[in-house]
């Protein structure tokens, strides 16, 4: 299993690398199971109580709240070099993406896909002179296909999008959006 030292050397190679530092595919459940452990100790550990296991919690307590903001702040480094490697491929780099474990690379998929999909929806109908509107979805919206033959959705309740006027006023007609603001 995964230790605290292990987390933080991760933490701190990865705040002096300018590049992703390569993990092992399993990290993020080695992780969660470290966590779970830890807090299976501590929840035995609650039940009984003693000058020892008070002083135990407390170190317990700390260690998780700390391993907890070292975590937080490693995958937000991760999250950062992973947005600007999916910025390069959507410009058009190869992104080399061996140093990402699996659930981070099915993340950097899904973030270029949709990169790509709003700068070819967006500059398509900006050249084509069309208004483009920021709506609101109130009501789930299945992905469609636009006369422009861009794919469209899905959308869900809360969600804020940018789509062409003449779809976006279309949704907000039906009443499953509210206009946000309307751009040139």
């Amino acid at each position: 299993m995964i230790t605290f030292a292990e987390i933080r050397e991760v933490h701190r190679k990865e705040r002096e690398s300018a590049k992703l530092v390569p993990l092992p595919d399993t990290f993020w459940k080695d992780v969660a199971e470290y966590f779970a452990e830890k807090m299976r100790k501590y929840e035995d550990l609650k039940k009984t109580s003693s000058k020892f296991t008070d002083k135990v919690l407390t170190q317990f307590e700390r260690e998780l709240r700390n391993a907890g903001n070292v975590l937080i702040e490693l995958y937000t480094i991760r999250e950062k070099k992973m947005l600007m490697l999916a910025w390069g491929e959507v410009g058009g780099s190869k992104a080399d993406t061996r140093a990402l474990t699996p659930e981070e690379r099915e993340v950097f998929e899904r973030i270029v896909e949709e990169l790509r999909s709003a700068r070819d929806r967006i500059l398509a109908n900006a050249m084509a002179g069309e208004k483009i509107v920021r709506i609101k979805v109130l009501e789930k919206i299945p992905a469609f296909l636009g006369t422009d033959l861009n794919l469209y959705g899905p959308y869900e309740p809360g969600q804020v999008v940018e789509l062409p006027a003449r779809y976006a006023k279309l949704i907000v007609e039906k009443g499953k959006a509210s206009i946000v603001e309307e751009k040139a």
